[in-house]
């Protein structure tokens, strides 16, 4: 038994260490909420999404394409140096640390903190803009109400667009 069980068990070790994986890394020490993502990236605005742009090859489980990127209009820009008046923000393919981009829906509003992408591939254009997926960088907003939703802080849930402009 003694001798079945050494080899078995340097096998299993061996396969276990061997196999590559691959999961995001998350380097968020203590908060990653939007109030704190929107202070230390270089734009914050607040924007409508226009469409779905582009898609990726695989299917969701209903037989409907899966959104890859979306093209939103900048309502108002309370950070950066963005002059467009339309951008582009890409979303996960299933091995990037990025939310599902189907996540933000076509006529909502949101405030986004997003990252740029500075160089073009097949994961994004450079110019355009990506949100990593441990942070909170962007959050859903009433329009109607003016009132961002979402994880804004530890411990608020939510804050209207006028106090988000006065603090930011």
């Amino acid at each position: 038994m003694k001798k079945v069980f050494l080899p078995s068990s340097i096998f299993v070790f061996f396969l276990l260490f061997s196999i590559n994986s691959y999961a995001c890394t998350c380097n968020c020490k203590w908060d990653c909420t939007f109030s704190k993502i929107s202070t230390k990236n270089d734009f914050v605005a607040l924007v409508k999404v226009i469409e779905y742009s582009d898609y990726l090859d695989i299917e969701n489980r209903y037989g409907e394409k899966r959104p890859y990127s979306i093209t939103v209009e900048i309502i108002k820009k309370y950070k950066g140096t963005e002059h467009r008046k339309r951008i582009k923000i890409w979303g996960d393919n299933g091995f990037l640390c990025r939310p599902y981009i189907s996540e933000l829906k076509i006529g909502s509003y949101y405030l986004i903190a997003p990252n740029i992408i500075n160089s073009t591939s097949e994961l994004g254009n450079a110019g355009d803009y990506d949100f990593f997926v441990c942070d909170v960088d962007y959050l859903e907003v009433d329009f109607d109400q003016k009132v961002a939703i979402g994880e804004y802080s530890k411990w608020r849930k939510n804050i209207t667009l006028a106090e988000f402009e006065r603090k930011l």
